[in-house]
């Protein structure tokens, strides 16, 4: 596995990194056996975060007794003291080393985010307080909002960004990722696959690859993933491919999930990431694996009541709670059509749901 130079930490990490974010999803013993085939197959560079659940304990579990072979990076979404103080000590006790190589903010989208981290006797020098017990090696940042992250990068005092960056969203590609490098910053790019919405992933990710310097981390839970995308590493993507990716990115036009499932848990219990993505799952899959769990979803859809928690907890401020109830009459409308339910059942699922309203 080639590795390449993160930045002015100087960590000399492998081309293709690990996001730890899917892990959560398969049970404990599974997701081990991934996270230990994928160092075996060279990956040494690892990206998870306190939010993921039982992420860190796995990379804890798995990662054990290797030390300096494998470089961790975790983060934490909070920007207040007493928070991300409990935040990075639970990371330390889960990863289950004597250090942290990479501790990143998380999430930070708006202005007064980064006031708060950079605040004199706040977050930031919490951090750097860390560094000098030997407990943290390196501070980074991530954002969805690449225009802000010029104005974090620009302070001086992160090491590595971290941005969505993917074959749609080529934003960074303009001005953050330039100024990155001029910068002598890390450059981590999440979301490479777009939350899965690309006909090859392989592709996508090895579209990512023809940009030097840029690290990105697609995250897998299964072993087939990670060897269908570590052959992004054997080739650039043929014209083909390319062509493949733009047919992708024309198709699914500007509103579109990427399953990051930062808008999880609904307080009414509804599966509003799998919702709005649903349409694009069943193109890929076949309509006829739609069964009866997903129409109780869809029908638990169509009882949104607009709430809005959804909407304020996603990065991409799209507009969830309409997405979830029209995705909802679509899919049951594709219900019809496939015979799993009648047009009249169609009806009465409308009616009680226009009732709730």
């Amino acid at each position: 596995m080639e590795l390449v130079r993160l930045g002015k930490t100087d960590l000399m990490v492998s081309r293709i990194g690990f996001g730890a974010l899917p892990i959560q999803s398969v049970d404990r013993n599974s997701a081990v056996k991934v996270v230990r085939y994928v160092y075996e197959r060279g990956i040494n560079f690892f990206d998870t975060a306190r939010s993921y659940t039982t992420s860190e304990g796995d990379l804890g579990r798995a990662l054990a007794g290797l030390n300096s072979k494998v470089i961790v990076a975790t983060k934490s979404a909070f920007k207040n003291l007493e928070q991300l103080d409990k935040d990075f000590n639970l990371s330390f006790d889960n990863l289950q080393r004597s250090y942290i190589d990479l501790f990143q903010f998380h999430i930070v989208n708006y202005e007064k985010e980064l006031e708060a981290i950079l605040k004199k006797g706040g977050p930031l020098d919490y951090l750097k307080n860390e560094q000098k017990k030997g407990r943290l090696r390196h501070i980074g940042i991530t954002s969805h909002r690449p225009k802000l992250m010029l104005q974090a990068l620009k302070t001086g005092v992160f090491e590595t960004v971290q941005v969505p960056l993917n074959y749609i969203e080529n934003e960074p590609l303009e001005e953050l990722i330039p100024l990155a490098r001029s910068l002598d910053i890390g450059i981590i790019a999440m979301k490479p696959v777009a939350g899965g919405v690309f006909t090859g992933n392989r592709s996508a990710i090895s579209w990512i690859l023809q940009h030097p310097s840029v690290v990105p981390i697609p995250g897998m839970c299964r072993i087939e993933e990670v060897d269908d995308n570590l052959k992004a590493l054997d080739a650039p993507p043929a014209r083909a491919e390319l062509d493949q990716l733009e047919a992708d990115k024309q198709g699914l036009g500007t509103v579109f999930c990427r399953r990051c499932d930062y808008c999880m848990p609904c307080p009414n219990d509804i599966e509003a990431s799998y919702i709005v993505r649903s349409g694009m799952i069943f193109k890929r899959v076949g309509w006829d694996k739609m069964e009866k769990s997903h129409i109780d979803a869809f029908t638990k859809g169509l009882t949104c009541d607009r709430c809005g928690t959804c909407a304020s907890r996603c990065p991409y401020d799209l507009p969830l709670a309409e997405m979830v109830i029209d995705e909802s009459k679509a899919m049951l409308r594709k219900a019809v059509e496939q015979g799993l339910i009648t047009e009249a059942e169609f009806s009465e699922k409308l009616k009680v749901a226009e009732k709730k309203d």
